[in-house]
């Protein structure tokens, strides 16, 4: 995250709409190598694919006390979020000020 390694976590929630779109939302985190917190807070849209595969779309917002990730408190990040068919994921966050 913004070039510092992190590991993350979330417990994200989510509901299958009556037209087959997915809503999902909820909080999560991230740890730095020495330990500060980066929190967030996000929503997004997704969809079923292929052989179960799962796509989606959304926004998150951050917040931290950690004086190198401090910018991620006056930003979004857009993200895109892969599962593939074997339950493997993939996770791509854009800064969007």
């Amino acid at each position: 995250m913004l070039g510092v390694a992190t590991n993350g976590f979330g417990t994200y929630t989510s509901v299958v709409r009556p037209d087959g779109s997915i809503y999902g939302e909820g909080p999560g985190g991230m740890f730095t190598s020495d330990g500060e917190l980066v929190s967030w807070k996000g929503s997004g849209l997704g969809k079923f694919g292929a052989g179960g595969t799962i796509s989606y779309r959304g926004i998150l917002y951050f917040q931290t006390a950690s004086q190198k990730l401090a910018r991620l408190n006056a930003t979004s990040g857009v993200f895109e979020y892969e599962v593939d068919a074997e339950g493997g994921t993939r996770t791509k966050i854009w800064e969007w000020m």
